[in-house]
């Protein structure tokens, strides 16, 4: 097999051991060498392939700790509403489902109460009276139903709210046309059907996915899969050699334990092809505790700055514990969705009351998903417990909109990544892809090394939060994350070093080329 000799670059390597290097070899998909370029040439051999890069940096391959994939590509697909008043969603929408058949599901995302504060359903109603329609607020925390869509989920005036969630009524009892966290209802089951059991469908969308995931030189993704024929469609994008990113598949909630579909279908995989493994695997089970600061749903010690609530768990207080019990016992990792601080301090409560009962339960290393705002004392309660936190720096990007929701002090020491790592906590980097607006690691790290306050961290800090700190969070530490001999050749060629340029430049900085496996799958064309 032939080899590939990288050279004429600062290799930025994430290996404490050789922190920076001059050139690598590349041998099947791994990383033969790492160091010297004289070295390197002799390792190569005489046959290698060079690949010159022009003084240019590379560090290893992104790996996002928490993406849609499929959903992501939906977005493609259907209206965005980002940034839209009530004037602009109607008119985009008007034009884009001109002609829709009655009683066919109309879904866009992404409106927000910033720009669209007053939504209500007598809007949609009037636009499209013989159609459901369903509008996802940013987060994927609300919707925004018209009559039919609400109709169709068991929503009516003088009726019943759901047991989970939240229904918005106006003073007379009314529902005004906004839901926050229902979880499945009949219309969202129906809608996933259709996207994620129809194949064409879903690997359209997968496709779109990994075109913006090379796009940004994300070479490994966590991806919350759900069902399990996304697994056969990953399969079948290897077997074509058209699968450009490495997935963790993750199932949900307890249908890990029910309808264990998912973790079979990997099994037969990898019992199948050992050699897939680095490319497809069973990641955590997820869990969703609360909310979303921007629907005011995330559970919090104390009231909203701007509303006279705290949020609320979405589910009983004796089920983190229960849900936990139940992965110890079958030793499968969990992951948590909890953004509010009353939220994460209960999870906690929960782990030191099963992790009491399990000897090793630390090695199952359990992950609060985004963990927004934490009180200090439940810091180093993770750090003790070996709870992992899977952070966003996507989040940061409405800091105004934090401090109206949250209040100053509250806003300046939420997303506490310097606390985090100070306390010794392992924190990795990702962007809730499409919950947030963009997957752009670049720029993540330039928002967490930019921000102001006291949480703000250092470069290379961000940079391991993308690699390593990715990397430990799904069990794969000895795989991906650094530049060094026997890892997995993913990485990422950058216009610029990020370690050296002024800090305010990094989101300047371009993806010249994306390589997985020692297989370049993006080339950014010039101009």
């Amino acid at each position: 097999m032939a080899k590939t000799l990288w050279t004429n670059a600062t290799f930025v390597t994430m290996d404490s051991s050789r922190p920076r290097a001059r050139a690598l070899v590349v041998s099947g998909e791994e990383l033969e060498f790492v160091g010297d370029e004289s070295e390197a040439r002799i390792k190569a051999g005489p046959g290698a392939v060079l690949r010159d890069l022009g003084g240019r940096t590379v560090v290893p391959g992104f790996n996002d700790n928490h993406v849609h994939a499929v959903i992501l590509g939906d977005h493609y697909l259907a209206p965005n509403l980002s940034g839209l008043d009530e004037a602009g969603i109607m008119a985009l929408l008007k034009e884009r489902w001109a002609g829709a058949p009655p009683g066919r599901i109309l879904t866009a995302y992404s409106w927000d109460y910033p720009s669209c504060p007053k939504p209500r359903k007598e809007i949609l109603d009037a636009a499209f009276p013989r159609n459901p329609v369903s509008l996802s607020q940013f987060s994927g925390h609300a919707q925004w139903m018209n009559s039919l869509a609400l109709q169709a989920i068991g929503i009516r005036r003088g009726g019943p709210d759901p047991a989970n969630g939240e229904v918005l009524r106006d003073p007379d009892g009314d529902p005004t046309g906004i839901v926050r966290d229902l979880g499945d209802t009949a219309l969202s089951r129906k809608r996933f059907r259709r996207i994620f059991f129809n194949r064409e469908l879903r690997e359209e969308r997968l496709g779109l996915a990994l075109d913006t995931f090379k796009r940004y030189g994300i070479t490994s993704v966590q991806d919350n899969s759900w069902f399990y024929p996304v697994v056969g469609s990953l399969a079948r994008l290897r077997r074509r050699g058209k699968l450009t990113a490495r997935f963790g598949c993750w199932s949900l909630g307890r249908q890990a334990y029910t309808t264990p579909a998912m973790r079979a279908s990997i099994g037969l995989l990898l019992a199948a092809r050992p050699s897939w493994r680095d490319w497809i695997r069973a990641g955590p089970v997820k869990f969703f505790l609360d909310g979303a600061f921007s629907t005011r749903t995330a559970c919090l010690s104390e009231n909203y700055a701007d509303s006279p609530t705290k949020g609320g768990l979405c589910v009983d207080e004796d089920v983190p514990e229960a849900e936990l019990e139940m992965l110890a016992s079958h030793r499968f990792q969990g992951a948590f969705h909890a953004i509010g601080d009353r939220a994460v301090g209960l999870f906690l409560d929960a782990v030191e009351a099963v992790a009491a009962r399990h000897p090793n339960f630390e090695s199952l290393r359990m992950r609060i998903e985004h963990g927004q705002l934490i009180q200090s004392r439940d810091i180093g309660r993770l750090r003790k417990l070996g709870v992992l936190v899977s952070a966003q720096p996507s989040a940061l990007g409405s800091p105004g909109k934090d401090e109206n929701i949250l209040g100053r002090e509250r806003a300046e020491r939420a997303y506490p990544y310097r606390s985090l790592l100070d306390a010794g906590v392992h924190l990795s980097f990702g962007s809730d892809i499409p919950g947030e607006a963009t997957c752009d690691p670049l720029l993540h790290i330039h928002m967490a090394v930019n921000r102001s306050g006291p949480e703000r961290i250092g470069v290379e800090e961000a940079l391991r939060c993308y690699t390593v700190g990715s990397a430990y969070a799904e069990f794969m530490e000895g795989r991906k994350g650094a530049l060094k001999p026997g890892m997995l050749a993913d990485f990422v060629v950058l216009s610029r070093d990020l370690t050296t340029v002024p800090p305010s430049e990094i989101r300047d900085i371009m993806v010249e080329e994306t390589v997985v496996g020692g297989t370049s799958v993006y080339r950014r064309e010039e101009g």
